[in-house]
């Protein structure tokens, strides 16, 4: 399954699957701006989080995410299997 090359994630990953709040949310989007990322999955509770100017916030889309399904969902190509996504709880 291919990984989108759009896009950069941050978070951690409890046992279960839950995406957990990190630090650094705001510098780290704005990181990637910098590489010319175009996506990027933060947790949703750190959604609030980001202090960026609306000029700034344009250049790139920003998908909270909370469980690993959220994730895999977002960062993988799932053109013509998306059967298998059906698949994951």
């Amino acid at each position: 399954m291919p990984v989108r090359q759009d896009t950069a994630l941050t978070g951690s990953l409890s046992v279960r699957g839950e995406v957990l709040a990190v630090g650094g949310v705001t510098r780290k989007v704005e990181a990637a701006i910098e590489a010319g990322i175009l996506r990027v999955i933060i947790p949703k509770a750190n959604e609030n989080d980001i202090i960026l100017a609306p000029e700034i916030k344009r250049k790139i889309k920003i998908i909270p995410v909370s469980n690993i399904r959220d994730v895999l969902k977002e960062a993988l190509v799932w053109k013509g299997k998306e059967h298998i996504l059906s698949k994951i709880k």
